[in-house]
């Protein structure tokens, strides 16, 4: 399985209803890219100076259910969206193992 994180810093003019819309909009997501696995997010609430504004953590079966996802035409409004309301943005995507349990 792929864990697929991503962390956003917003720039201080992106509008909160702008971010709310991307919010919703991820939140969807799973109901229309059936490559995902799992997905979660939200803001960060400690709000410490190392703190990033908004994290997504989504989980694929393999790579290519990342690329899927990536390429995805409900997902592209976001990549979009996302890339014009960032400050920053930092990704890690890496491999953990099934639940034990689980059948692969």
């Amino acid at each position: 399985m792929i864990r697929h994180v991503v962390m956003f810093r917003w720039k201080p003019d992106f509008e909160e209803s702008r971010r709310r819309e991307w919010y919703d909009r991820l939140l969807e997501l799973p109901g229309k890219i059936d490559v995902i696995r799992s997905l979660s997010a939200g803001p960060d609430v400690l709000r410490s100076g190392r703190s990033w504004d908004v994290v997504l953590v989504a989980d694929f079966d393999s790579l290519e259910d990342v690329g899927v996802y990536t390429d995805h035409p409900d997902h592209q409004p976001l990549i979009a969206l996302s890339g014009a309301g960032a400050a920053q943005i930092a990704s890690v995507d890496f491999e953990i193992p099934e639940p034990p349990g689980s059948i692969a």
